[in-house]
């Protein structure tokens, strides 16, 4: 019965895999802002400079990430031109190799209706087309997380060399994705693994040295362009103050909600957020009647160390759960594949009823921002969405309780609400940052000699769009010299349009428009009724 239905269910799955990448694509034309922005510019400076190693943002040194997102980026620009697309494109696809990882860490875990599971889960979910439209280092790093832990875990149980060189290879990927957290989820998930399951010897042999080693060498280049830059302050950066700077505050971050992931989780996982709860739930539980006699410690360590470390770290934001989302798919994968084969009755209707209870929530959340929030004229919009939902309620009127009913609403609706945002909603909102808008009239209306600089604006969309290449202005003097230039193009904030004008600069012509930075939209912006109240006002100034 359990295998009629997964092949009932991989049978559905196949349409709606179709409209998830329809989805995706989409997603990949969407504006970038915030840190995207700002890895969009350092590609860039790589594509036009060539310095693969060294890297830059608006002429500077630049230490914050290492180069593997860039370098996925560079490639997408010498295939399709400086664009969205490009930036996005690579990175998207080596994400879905974390999908595939995922599937093959929780086959080797548990079993493959788990690691199917686990791949369903991931795939459609809310944090996976959020960062594979609003590409960060995270969206690598969580694909060379799941690679590096697939190889690890299959190491420990085949003892083959090719897994245990893949495994550090792949750490040294993610290490080259943003730094030595890359290794730290592996290094836990291995460490408490092993030490749970009583086999101390083996932390201590001399393998693991050579398996550092292999890491570090992948990790290189990274290592080198810092200490090209900045010397060995450089290096010190990358193991140390990055990383101790966030959790301490000290370097950035002044956030103490010890809870801020538990309910973040509940908005970036959907539609699976209440299920992935009941799995923590049946997982610790099962730890305390077993006594902690377990088959993996896997899981434990991996996500537990880590979590509690990022939740009592000062620095906080949603994409730094990232890195954990594979480990959490495959023990919610463990979890749905025993609610089908071993779960009473009890805990399965309970299971059931928070799945639908989500789903619910989820459509609410759709016919709000179709109706409401961001609505739409399109009728053919309407009529999607009322052909997916009635789809929705014949699913759960004639597949009640099966593994059919218990997935296929959740896929549609969350991947319904993939594509309204990133074909409706995006589209819509992006028209307000206006550092995009300004740079695209700078691109359209500048001569070819002319110079487009930011003052005081704090991202760096200009570094990435604009046609020549933008100059940043630190101080009232290079200020000063700039606006007396011929044919300077400035963008600014209302209020630093003040310092302009008290130069008397020669204005040729003066844009002006409503902004609101999409990477901090908040509820006034997201509610009709306050949405102009939540702009501000910013300038594009030609001098003559």
């Amino acid at each position: 019965m359990i295998k009629y239905r997964k092949s009932q269910l991989i049978l559905i799955l196949v349409p709606l895999v179709l409209f998830a990448l329809i989805t995706y694509y989409f997603g990949l034309f969407i504006d970038l802002t915030g840190d995207a922005g700002k890895y969009a510019a350092i590609a860039r400076n790589i594509y036009t400079d060539g310095d693969f190693i060294n890297l830059k943002i608006h002429g500077e040194p630049y230490d914050q990430k290492p180069p593997l997102l860039f370098w996925l980026s560079t490639l997408g620009f010498k295939i399709f031109g400086l664009s969205n697309f490009g930036y996005k494109f690579f990175a998207v696809i080596y994400a879905f190799l974390g999908v595939f990882a995922t599937y093959k860490l929780a086959e080797s875990l548990y079993n493959t209706r788990a690691g199917l599971y686990a791949a369903i889960a991931l795939f459609f979910s809310e944090i996976y087309f959020l960062y594979c439209m609003d590409v960060h280092t995270d969206t690598v790093l969580q694909a060379n997380v799941a690679l590096a832990l697939w190889q690890l875990f299959d190491y420990l149980k085949k003892k083959k060399t090719v897994n245990f060189v893949l495994a550090f290879v792949f750490i040294g990927l993610a290490m080259m994705s943003k730094g030595p957290i890359g290794g730290a989820v592996p290094a836990f998930a291995l460490g408490t693994h092993l030490i749970l399951s009583g086999n101390y010897k083996e932390i201590f042999k001399l393998k693991w040295i050579a398996g550092i080693a292999v890491a570090l060498a992948v990790a290189s280049p990274a290592l080198i362009g810092l200490y090209n830059q900045f010397g060995s302050e450089g290096i010190r950066f990358f193991f140390i103050t990055n990383n101790f700077g966030r959790i301490s505050g000290n370097y950035v971050g002044n956030n103490t909600d010890y809870f801020f992931y538990l309910h973040t989780l509940l908005y970036v996982f959907a539609p699976w957020s209440l299920i992935l709860l009941g799995s923590i739930f049946l997982e610790f539980r099962s730890l305390f009647r077993n006594k902690f006699k377990h088959s993996e410690y896997f899981t434990l360590g991996g996500i537990w160390i880590f979590f509690i470390i990022l939740s009592i770290a000062k620095g906080k934001a949603p994409n730094y759960v990232f890195i954990l989302i594979p480990l959490f798919s495959a023990l919610l994968g463990k979890w749905i594949d025993w609610l089908f084969t071993e779960a009473p009755v009890r805990t399965k209707k309970t299971f059931f009823k928070m799945q639908t209870a989500m789903v619910v929530l989820c459509w609410v959340c759709i016919f709000g921002f179709m109706s409401y929030l961001f609505p739409t004229k399109n009728i053919s919009y309407w009529i999607f969405v009322f052909t997916v939902f009635t789809l929705t309620l014949y699913i759960y009127i004639n597949k009640p309780r099966t593994v059919v009913s218990f997935f296929i609403p959740g896929v549609i609706v969350i991947t319904f609400i993939g594509f309204y945002l990133n074909t409706h909603v995006l589209p819509y909102t992006f028209q307000y940052q206006s550092s995009n808008v300004a740079t695209r009239t700078f691109n359209k209306y500048a001569s070819n000699d002319a110079k487009l600089y930011n003052y005081n604006y704090e991202q760096y969309e200009l570094f990435f769009y604009g046609k020549n290449n933008a100059s940043q202005l630190k101080n009232p003097g290079i200020l000063k010299e700039a606006s007396n230039k011929n044919e300077s193009w400035i963008f600014c904030y209302e209020e630093d349009f003040k310092d302009i004008k008290s130069l008397n600069p020669p204005i040729d012509t003066i844009y002006t428009f409503k902004h609101r930075g999409m990477n901090a939209t908040g509820i006034q912006f997201i509610n009709p009724e306050s949405r102009e109240r939540s702009f501000r006002k910013t300038y594009l100034i030609k001098t003559k």
